[in-house]
């Protein structure tokens, strides 16, 4: 189905309206359940100031009975202006990014035969995504549906056509480097950098790796990335590195949004 955008639109005071130009895609999950509505509700009336995103993409029903939101898009506010996404103590990141929540309870808990959500509700388990190796600490996670995704994608395209973000700078860029090794054939620091330098990895600073000897921060921070989740924190994004990225890309805290492979998948068809 073509991209349909619903207004259900936030109170100007819920949200900054000062037009910026964007540089950065973020994709969310809301860590709650399926209704966008109620997100952007609960968004004007919650006490913690201007936080919202532009987008929220509804998603099945824990309870198996409404399933009328799955894949809507509805817009909060207009996505030329801003509001306050990532909790982060500087707002730059804020002001020159789009995001998108998907609605979802995130990380659960398995006890017994139950899937748990953080609140303790049940989750479903053909609405579960086992993963391989656990992400922060977590191996079951609230799948993010078929037609989230699908309508995530078509999002996405959007977006990155109408704000000039190219979809292949950040998350795709780091998921294809989770199985490169360094060849053991590499003996100087040197070979070592260059090496690094050709492949895309920075230094702590999140810029292009220089000459600062094998244990210096930057060729140090560089090695460690190495076969890391591109989920995982990112210097680069922390410094504003163009492209499409999620929430864990600058907050170790988060699991918004988790490497769930039909997610990974989409992320690379760009």
């Amino acid at each position: 189905m073509p991209l349909q955008i619903l207004d259900h639109l936030l109170k100007p005071a819920s949200f900054v309206g000062d037009k910026t130009v964007k540089k950065q895609i973020f994709i969310h999950h809301t860590a709650g359940s399926h209704n966008p509505v109620n997100v952007i509700d609960g968004w004007d009336t919650d006490n913690r100031g201007r936080v919202a995103t532009a987008f929220v993409i509804g998603g099945k029903s824990s309870r198996g009975a409404d399933n009328l939101y799955d894949g809507k898009v509805y817009r909060a506010f207009d996505e030329n202006c801003w509001a306050y996404h990532l909790g982060l103590d500087k707002s730059a990141l804020d002001k020159t990014s789009l995001a998108i929540e998907i609605c979802n309870f995130g990380q659960l808990k398995k006890t017994g035969d139950k899937y748990l959500t953080y609140v303790a509700t049940e989750m479903p388990a053909e609405q579960v995504t086992t993963l391989a190796s656990p992400f922060r600490d977590y191996t079951y996670y609230h799948s993010y549906s078929s037609a989230q995704l699908d309508s995530l994608k078509q999002l996405l395209l959007d977006l990155a056509s109408r704000f000039s973000i190219d979809l292949k700078k950040g998350l795709q860029e780091w998921i294809k480097k989770e199985t490169l090794l360094m060849p053991a054939n590499l003996r100087t620091v040197k070979e070592k950098q260059q090496w690094l330098r050709d492949n895309g990895f920075h230094g702590d600073d999140g810029k292009a790796i220089v000459a600062d000897g094998v244990n210096g921060p930057a060729t140090k921070y560089a090695i460690s990335c190495i076969g890391k989740s591109a989920f995982e924190l990112n210097q680069a994004c922390l410094r504003g590195a163009p492209g499409l990225w999620t929430h864990t890309n600058v907050r170790p805290d988060k699991n918004d949004c988790f490497p769930q492979k039909e997610l990974r998948e989409m992320i690379l068809s760009f």
